[in-house]
Formats: structure tokens, sequence, C-alpha cells
């Protein structure tokens, strides 16, 4: 797929379509179902498709070991639901492109992978995921009785003295460190612990060579 930009001097220059989407109100979906197929030991959670929860086939919540769930808006793949697999993410919530998921289906994702071990539920600084993943986790806590902790990441360093730092790139080290702690069968305070260590020392510099593009969208004014 290709269009064409005019230029001031009434010259056209072709323009190549950068992502290939069937219909923008669908391609959450699509992902979603594109990866599950793809993708071995995974499925999604019942609740689909307003709850876009993708979860290990192959998880026993009972088994002792602690969960670790993260989420976040779409548009950022592989993240989350590309981390979800033995060693890293037992769950992820995926929200619409670039919007936070909804409180009702990150409470889904603790419930269905949350046994006696607890909970580590991991998201980005942006108030949107604060808002939900934390009333979330005290839903959990006091509707199901669930041990749930959550830790917060803000990697960012772009903007210098920010008060409330975005999380970006290097939530993915804490993601992997969480997931191996919990794989190898340390308790929720020490896979808490671990994962806090990396956050506490990860940074990250997001550039880029324009604006975003939303899917379905026109391009955004460049700042």
């Amino acid at each position: 797929a290709c269009g064409f930009k005019q230029t001031p001097a009434g010259k056209r220059i072709e323009r190549m379509a950068k992502r290939f989407i069937n219909d923008s109100s669908s391609i959450v979906l699509e992902a979603v179902d594109g990866l599950i197929k793809s993708t071995p030991n995974i499925t999604r959670l019942d609740g689909y498709p307003d709850i876009k929860v993708v979860v290990r086939s192959d998880w026993d919540k009972a088994a002792g070991k602690v969960s670790v769930i993260c989420g976040g808006g779409s548009g950022h793949e592989p993240s989350f639901a590309g981390f979800v697999a033995d060693g890293f993410l037992t769950g992820a919530v995926c929200g619409n492109v670039f919007a936070s998921p909804s409180q009702d289906a990150v409470l889904a994702a603790i419930v269905a992978t949350t046994g006696p071990a607890g909970c580590l539920l991991v998201c980005m600084n942006y108030t949107g995921d604060r808002f939900c993943f934390g009333i979330a986790a005290a839903r959990a806590k006091n509707e199901y009785g669930l041990n749930v902790k959550l830790l917060v990441v803000s990697d960012d360093v772009a903007i210098p003295d920010a008060k409330q730092p975005r999380g970006l790139a290097g939530t993915l080290f804490v993601l992997k460190a969480a997931g191996a702690a919990a794989a190898a069968g340390l308790g929720l305070d020490a896979v808490e612990a671990e994962a806090a260590a990396v956050s506490k020392n990860v940074r990250s510099l997001g550039v880029s060579f324009s604006s975003c593009t939303k899917p379905g969208e026109g391009k955004q004014q460049e700042r």
C-alpha cells in the first residue's frame, strides 16, 4: 500500500505505508489472535475481546510460584503479550492502541494466574496505567484475598528533573528479572526486590525521527 505526497513545487513523491492494516478498529484483536496462533503455550482469557489478556496455557497457579503480570497500551509490540513465556511474564494485559487497559482486565489477569505464592504487577509510569493497575491490585486484595504487589517503572531520562519520568524500554529488563526470579521459586518479596533493583538502576532515552501515527488517524503535527 502506498500514497502520494504533494510537495510545494507540485511534484508528487511516492510514500510507502509503514504497516499493513485491515481495519484500525480490530488491529489489536488481530494482533492478539495472530500471536496466539503462532506461539506455543499461550492462550487468552474468557471475556475476549473486551478483556484482552494473554496468559500461559501451561501455568498452574497452585504450583507455588509467583505470577508476574504486566500490560499497557498496544502499539509497542512485542510488548507485552510477546513476553508471555516460562521465565518471563505469566500474563499480559493489552489495552487499545496507546491506551491503558481497564482495571477489570487487569483484575481478570490477576485472579486467573495468582495462587498462594502471590502476584507481582508491573506497570509503567503513566497516569492511566498507575490508576488501573493500582485499583485492580486493591480489588484483588480486598475482594479475593490475594497477595499482590505493584511495581511502577520510571526509567525515562529524556526530560531532566521530571517529577514523573515515564516507563520505557528499561521495563523489559525489569520484567525479565522478575520472571527469572519467579521461575526459580523465589517468594513474592524476593521477586519484587529483584525487579525493584533493576528498575532503580535502569535508564532509557527515547528518540524518534518524527511524531507517531495512530492507526486510522492522520499524522500528528510535528513538535
